[in-house]
């Protein structure tokens, strides 16, 4: 059976990012309207007006010193940031593709993502810089790199950001494209990790972020209006930063509360302080805002809604917390390789527990089981969707893409639900092996490779484990070792964890006498042996 939404989706095919963002006022946000707050301070640092400006500048910077043109790739490598809206849509407005970089990476994981992405210019905050030049150095990527100095002078190569944006010139040329151009014409690089390992490259096009922003615009209706104001936790160089929140919320007219990275008691006090409606968690944050006294005796009746996202929450969690802070919860789903928005939920939904909600419009949905037959309704299988913001496919990787999105055009999400008589959706399990911790994806075959590379592994496997305190799974190891010398789990875990970012650290380990394989030599993590993960193993030393 196939499944479509019972609204329209209507939206301007030929209008880029950058065309909604100076020309439509999707929310009818007035132009002095805040647009962007900063979350520690409370200051409003642009107005709807003031923001438009400062990308006008940004845009003309980009375009007249740097060069850059279009079709050019300008990575943005930074912490969360007021300024980070502007960059973003600076470069969009000149016709560049952003390709935002994960800053917690390591050196020789930001050489990866560069050889992908291949950026002529990287946009990089002045304590990340000393990373990008030891991941250039391993890398034959060699981006001009300039510096976002925000509050001090820098050697080499930098801008004064504030200086920059409230002096600069403001003329500039947007590019000119042809009809049917917008649909194909990439606005993003985006990462995703798949079951192989390392990340892969997502290309999302303008049509694919417009007619997602327009999905949502419809759908949520009472949502995304200039009245609401979001404060946002979430890394803005994930795809739900950096498309659903820099796109969707800017685009209509919603303001929005930012902070560099998350903490409570700050969180806290902007809520009571800005009037926050809206805020944006993940289920280790929404366990924290569950499990914390810090919420006690504070003034939160400004907030309607907590929106919960990059991974399911669990019911009784999500039910203590909207008791805790007499409001609403939310669910979303949705994936880097649909820019990234496939199904929510409305206001009007939230008593249909355990529902992720109903597809937004223009996406059709199909289930199928695991010979490609289409399920009945409440019969799990694989979600497939359909629509104008499914990517356009893995930077060069022809099959890849063509694994992943069948010759019709639908995208195989390797997730695993069903859909109820009422169509709403429900999710069950995932197909992917990945390990979502915190809302990061981690990939088991990335961590099995640097295990391998120890010499004293002989062979290992990886796989998340969740813990219900902290609202989250974490990767452990299942190692065969080729000695048993004492402390050889910790010299092993330290080897890995060395190595990568800490969201990816091993945080246990355990022996094994063989990995379970199928004859194809695929690890069937499911034959993995169970374990008490708290007594019978080495912790990891963080």
């Amino acid at each position: 059976m196939v499944y479509t939404s019972d609204y329209v989706l209507e939206y301007p095919t030929d209008a880029t990012i950058s065309d909604i963002f100076f020309d439509y006022n999707l929310g009818g946000a007035s132009s002095t309207a805040s647009a962007i707050l900063d979350g520690l301070s409370g200051e409003i640092v642009f107005t709807y007006d003031s923001l438009r400006l400062a990308v006008r500048r940004f845009a003309r910077y980009l375009q007249e010193t740097l060069h850059v043109r279009r079709g050019d790739v300008v990575c943005i490598l930074s912490f969360n940031t007021v300024y980070y809206p502007v960059y973003v849509h600076g470069v969009l407005a000149v016709g560049g593709v952003v390709s935002a970089l994960n800053p917690l990476h390591v050196p020789k994981e930001l050489s990866h993502v560069l050889s992908i992405a291949r950026p002529k210019h990287a946009l990089v905050a002045p304590e990340l810089v000393a990373n990008l030049h030891e991941a250039m150095s391993i890398s034959e990527m060699k981006p001009r790199i300039i510096t976002l100095s925000i509050t001090t002078p820098y050697a080499g190569h930098a801008i004064n950001v504030p200086h920059l944006l409230e002096h600069g010139d403001t003329c500039f040329t947007r590019p000119i494209y042809a009809e049917g151009e917008l649909a194909t014409e990439l606005a993003f690089i985006c990462f995703s990790s798949g079951t192989s390992g390392l990340p892969k490259g997502v290309k999302l096009s303008h049509g694919n972020v417009v007619s997602n922003v327009y999905m949502h615009s419809i759908y949520l209706s009472d949502m995304f209006v200039p009245s609401s104001v979001f404060a946002l936790v979430v890394p803005f160089f994930h795809i739900l930063g950096l498309s659903g929140f820099l796109c969707q919320y800017v685009l209509n007219g919603a303001p929005i509360v930012v902070f560099p990275r998350f903490d409570l008691p700050s969180l806290m006090h902007s809520i009571e302080r800005d009037k926050v409606t809206h805020l944006n968690v993940v289920p280790p944050i929404a366990l924290q805002l569950a499990n914390s006294a810090i919420t006690t005796g504070r003034d939160f009746s400004s907030l309607k809604c907590l929106m919960s996202a990059a991974a399911p929450l669990e019911q009784s969690s999500a039910d203590r917390l909207c008791q805790k802070l007499n409001c609403v919860l939310t669910q979303w789903y949705g994936l880097t390789e649909a820019s990234p928005s496939v199904i929510s939920q409305r206001y009007d939904q939230v008593n249909i527990k355990g529902t992720l909600g109903k597809i937004l419009p223009g996406i059709t949905l199909k289930i199928v089981d695991s010979e490609g037959k289409e399920c009945p309704p409440g019969i799990a299988g694989e979600l497939w969707v359909k629509g104008p913001n499914v990517m356009q496919g893995y930077v060069g990787n022809t099959s890849l893409t063509d694994e992943t999105i069948t010759s019709d055009r639908y995208l195989r999400t390797g997730d695993i639900g069903y859909v109820n008589a009422d169509g709403f959706v429900f999710l069950v399990d995932r197909l992917k092996e990945m390990i979502k911790v915190n809302g990061n994806q981690v990939a088991p075959a990335e961590l099995e490779g640097i295990l391998r590379m120890h010499p004293d592994v002989e062979d290992a496997a990886v796989r998340g484990v969740y813990i219900a305190s902290r609202g989250t799974e974490v990767p452990v190891a299942h190692v065969v070792t080729k000695s048993r010398r004492p402390n050889i789990l910790e010299d092993i875990l330290r080897f890995v964890n060395e190595r990568v970012s800490r969201y990816k650290r091993i945080t246990r380990a355990a022996r094994i006498d063989e990995i379970p394989r199928n004859a194809g030599g695929k690890i069937v993590r499911r034959m993995l042996p169970n374990v008490d993960w708290d007594l019978d193993v080495i912790p990891a030393k963080l």
